[in-house]
């Protein structure tokens, strides 16, 4: 599935690194360095954040939404 996935917009783009990094700063700094922006300015993690806790568009959609809920919930007992 995720070989064979194509991302079009940087919502997919940013859903797309999620799922591979499974790091919110990781695929800002990721998308930073591709050029990708939200009108002007770079985008930050709370911009990622929001794209992934957004509802699911497709299949990868709801497989990153449903890590980065997995990870919250583990965080919370790491104390982080």
């Amino acid at each position: 599935m995720i070989e064979s996935y194509i991302s079009t917009t940087t919502e997919e783009e940013a859903v797309y690194l999620y799922v591979q990094l499974e790091s919110v700063t990781k695929v800002v700094q990721g998308l930073n360095k591709k050029s990708y922006r939200i009108g002007n300015r770079k985008l930050t993690t709370v911009d990622v954040s929001s794209i992934i806790r957004s509802k699911p568009k497709d299949k990868m959609h709801g497989m990153g939404k449903w890590m980065f809920m997995k990870n919250r919930r583990l965080g919370k007992f790491r104390g982080v």
